[in-house]
């Protein structure tokens, strides 16, 4: 795990994949959501023991799709997992990843498109207290299936990559060789948290894709709440709205 965690850490990926072969029916990946879901149900005493582990006790299976599939099979693949991750096969000797994020430039390449504005898709913004417990904040997300989590009382805005990056920093493993069990002894406000860049209601879903895809955490805000990948391409697809191109 130590060696996946710093991995995920330094690239500032959401996702690594492991153990590819080229038969291998199934496909796996850790990614910092599946991490902090493994510490989660580890004993706090345990904790100077969870990166000793092999990084598969913390992978999740992907989704495979192959890469002769069109884009509306791959927005199935997404809906029927509710993860916007998927591995396309055949392209590569052993395949790549496919992510909502990967989507974004469709717009652009006039692949997709919508009429529909970024305040018909925006998502209501959740927060809670900057002196809200770590353990608090993750069970909190994993309840809601949410990857980020607004500061009360601020603009600023954590997620799963930044607690990854705060929990497995090397000022927290220093900790954790000493007392293990204080590895998530920490608050909200203690994190390095973002502020995201606004973008008006009003503008188009292309626009903000654009904007997107320079977003370290992929997230924007408008008068009318968060805007993600998802909130982008899925939510004008599922009402009808995203046209394909074939």
């Amino acid at each position: 795990m130590l060696l996946a965690v710093s991995l995920l850490r330094f690239h500032q990926i959401d996702a690594l994949p492991i153990g590819f072969k080229r038969l291998q029916k199934k496909r796996y990946a850790v990614f910092g959501y599946s991490t902090l879901s493994k510490l989660l149900q580890t004993d706090p005493s345990e904790y100077g023991k969870f990166l000793e582990q092999p990084c598969e006790t913390a992978a999740l299976e992907l989704a495979a799709i192959s890469d002769t599939k069109d884009v509306e099979e791959l927005l199935r693949t997404f809906k029927a997992t509710k993860f916007g991750f998927a591995w396309a096969e055949g392209k590569f000797e052993s395949g790549g990843f496919a992510s909502l994020r990967d989507l974004l430039t469709l717009y652009d390449n006039g692949v997709i498109a919508t009429k529909m504005k970024v305040g018909d898709v925006a998502s209501p913004i959740v927060s809670l207290k900057p002196n809200t417990s770590l353990k608090e904040v993750i069970n909190e997300m994993f309840n809601r299936r949410f990857r980020r989590m607004f500061v009360g009382g601020t603009s600023r805005v954590i997620s799963d990559r930044r607690i990854i990056g705060y929990v497995f920093s090397t000022t927290r493993l220093n900790v954790v060789s000493v007392k293990p069990q204080t590895l998530l002894d920490a608050n909200l406000g203690d994190l390095d948290a973002l502020v995201p860049e606004e973008i008006s209601p009003n503008a188009s879903i292309m626009q903000a894709a654009r904007t997107m895809r320079g977003q370290v955490e992929e997230c924007l805000v408008s008068e009318k709440g968060v805007v993600t990948p998802w909130d982008l391409v899925m939510k004008p697809w599922l009402e009808g709205k995203l046209e394909i191109v074939a």
